[in-house]
């Protein structure tokens, strides 16, 4: 080491360190809340897009007649096609 060098007190490394601290728990806090904000806005995107696509096709849904609708032992439902003339 040269002569007449001089180091950093401890005190001044502290003020160094805890402002280093102190920035990087904003920064931290600042993309934490960036990305609630993104996971909101596309929760949000998907309930609109998810009500547009369920209002599209429930106009086009049509009900199954009660005589072409029997249930097997299961419950599950048979559908018979019919015949048209």
């Amino acid at each position: 080491m040269h002569t007449g060098q001089q180091q950093f007190s401890i005190g001044e490394r502290f003020v160094v360190v805890a402002i280093i601290l102190l920035v990087s728990a904003m920064v931290i806090q600042n993309v934490l809340h960036s990305v609630k904000v993104s996971e909101e806005r596309s929760l949000n995107n998907a309930a609109a897009e998810f009500a547009t696509v369920k209002s599209m096709f429930a106009d086009q849904r049509q009900p199954v007649p009660t005589n072409m609708v029997s249930a097997n032992a299961n419950g599950a439902a048979n559908i018979h096609a019919t015949q048209t003339h």
